[in-house]
């Protein structure tokens, strides 16, 4: 005897009802991050972590430090989001989190490394930088603030580097804008621009001074300062022989031109 498939109205509607019912419930197991608890918040910040989904770890830990910053151990909480936003190339809010832990809880046994990943998040916006060497200054700033700390020790090595490379970059650009004054014949602002370089760098970074001697002999030549060239190329002989400012200023005065 063949079976009936086809369901009864009442049937039907009972299948029906049991399925929302259902769904119903499912949905209710979904909450938002504002809905749930900080254990809630922390387990699927893990669980992001572990999957390395740092965009939506990232939420959870700005939920956990807005909606829990009361917490005796938040800090932790602060630090790992720092880092994560670090890991996402955001060194922006990752420079501004590290500085905010390293203020906040300065005898934290990770108060040094904030210092070092902030400084770094800094430098790492430098590299993006073109005219604007704003980040290049705040950068610098923060190395000083890192080597004048007689505690800090372990990163120092790093941070003298990056110190040194962020005062190139500062050179470099001061030396960019008078080689522009040069070109358009403006030999003043050209002179206020070696004057700055040897005011503010000079004292404390005396391996530029040779470049600062040939800045001096490429401007005396174009006003046709015969007598401060013939000088400053016989300093940068004497005192510094093997320097490639040496060669070029002396390639320099070998040209017929005072068009260069």
């Amino acid at each position: 005897m063949k079976k009936n498939l086809n369901l009864s109205y009442g049937t039907q509607t009972l299948f029906a009802l049991c399925l929302i019912s259902l769904l119903s419930s499912c949905a209710k197991q979904t909450k938002s991050k504002e809905e749930m608890n900080f254990d809630e918040l922390k387990e699927k910040t893990f669980v992001c972590i572990e999957r390395k989904n740092h965009e939506a770890a990232i939420e959870l830990l700005e939920q956990i430090i807005g909606q829990h910053s009361d917490r005796q151990d938040i800090g932790k909480y602060k630090m790992l989001l720092a880092e994560t936003y670090f890991k996402e190339g955001r060194h922006a809010p990752a420079h501004e989190m590290y500085e905010h832990f390293n203020q906040f809880y300065p005898s934290d046994k990770f108060a040094e490394y904030a210092k070092y990943k902030s400084i770094l998040s800094k430098f790492y916006q430098t590299l993006r930088s073109d005219c604007d060497q704003t980040p290049t200054e705040e950068a610098l700033k923060l190395c000083r603030d890192y080597t004048d700390t007689a505690s800090y020790q372990k990163y120092r090595r790093d941070v003298e580097d990056i110190k040194k490379t962020c005062v190139q970059k500062l050179i470099d650009k001061e030396v960019y804008v008078y080689d522009f004054y040069l070109h358009q014949k403006q030999y003043d602002a050209a002179r206020k621009r070696i004057d700055y370089l040897k005011a503010t760098y000079l004292p404390n970074h005396p391996s530029v001074e040779p470049r600062l001697l040939y800045l001096e002999c490429k401007l005396a030549k174009r006003q046709k300062q015969n007598d401060i060239v013939v000088q400053n190329l016989e300093t940068l002989a004497s005192k510094y022989p093997d320097s490639q400012f040496t060669s070029m200023g002396q390639a320099l005065v070998a040209k017929n031109t005072f068009n260069f």
